[in-house]
């Protein structure tokens, strides 16, 4: 099968995928090349890539070498080069992982509440649509974006584990997202994203502070505290208990991913990536 849908959450901490085959996740740092006196190993998602011109370290090793930070592009737009790199990076690793035949790719990906714009928007998909030939790990790897959709990071989560309504927060590294549906429908004046997340803490521990926020944030959006909220991101189920002192009824996320012959429960840091997928499977049919 040469044809491949996927869902990709390109997030500035991990990247998540999910596809027909299972789920996969990498570390999304990204670093400038340089040459390397010893070759260390710093975790299974290294990667060395070339990218049309550009030379780099990917994954884990990036996060330890990188010179001028951590290595990731924050803020609540992702029509930037790093979430193209991600991506054709999630995209090589889940057909190496599970495909290495598939060669037209059709995804779907995310973009903060805030920035869902019909520009914001364009800008990806024209970023991503394309032939690629680029090497990772002295890997040639060629492949083809044929269509690429954007649906709102949080929002899309609903898809992951659909109901008729939901509140939804998601906490990323560089964004909360607060998501409201109601009958399967997003609603703009109870939704919002928050241009902070638990990279950009200045004590990245402090949950406590992180989950006062985003009740703050809530009310303003007209959120109560009996409200039944879920809970996705890498951090879902270390923030929850937080996040209960404020929503008596704060959840972790549970999505069900159909895979090729069965479904299987995934944890709640793959809600976007999932609900990507699942929307893409009735897109690109």
């Amino acid at each position: 099968m040469d044809k491949l849908i996927l869902g990709v959450d390109a997030g500035n901490y991990k990247g998540k995928v999910a596809g027909v085959y299972g789920v996969d996740s990498f570390k999304t740092n990204i670093c400038n090349w340089f040459e390397r006196d010893v070759d260390e190993t710093f975790g299974p998602d290294d990667m060395e890539f070339e990218i049309n011109g550009r030379k780099g370290y990917a994954g884990t090793i990036a996060m330890y070498e990188d010179e001028f930070g951590d290595g990731a592009t924050y803020g609540d737009t992702k029509a930037h080069e790093d979430t193209k790199i991600r991506i054709l990076l999630a995209i090589y690793r889940y057909t190496k992982k599970y495909c290495p035949d598939a060669k037209r790719i059709y995804l779907v990906t995310g973009q903060p509440i805030n920035r869902h714009k019909d520009e914001e928007k364009t800008k990806i998909i024209n970023m991503l649509i394309g032939y690629y030939d680029f090497s990772v790990n002295g890997q040639r790897v060629r492949f083809a974006i044929e269509d690429v959709k954007v649906a709102p990071e949080g929002s899309a989560a609903f898809w992951s584990t659909p109901a008729t309504d939901m509140k939804i927060i998601d906490v990323g590294s560089g964004t909360v997202n607060l998501a409201s549906i109601i009958d399967k429908k997003h609603i703009h004046k109870s939704s919002g994203t928050m241009n902070t997340g638990i990279e950009t803490l200045r004590n990245k521990n402090d949950y406590e502070a992180l989950a006062r926020a985003i009740y703050q944030q809530a009310t303003k959006l007209k959120w109560k505290n009996t409200d039944v909220v879920f809970t996705c991101g890498g951090v879902a189920e270390i923030i929850t208990p937080y996040l209960k002192k404020h929503f008596y009824d704060a959840i972790p996320m549970q999505p069900k991913l159909k895979r090729e012959f069965d479904t299987i429960q995934v944890p709640p840091t793959y809600a976007n990536a999932v609900g990507f997928y699942n929307l893409a499977r009735g897109v690109f049919k």
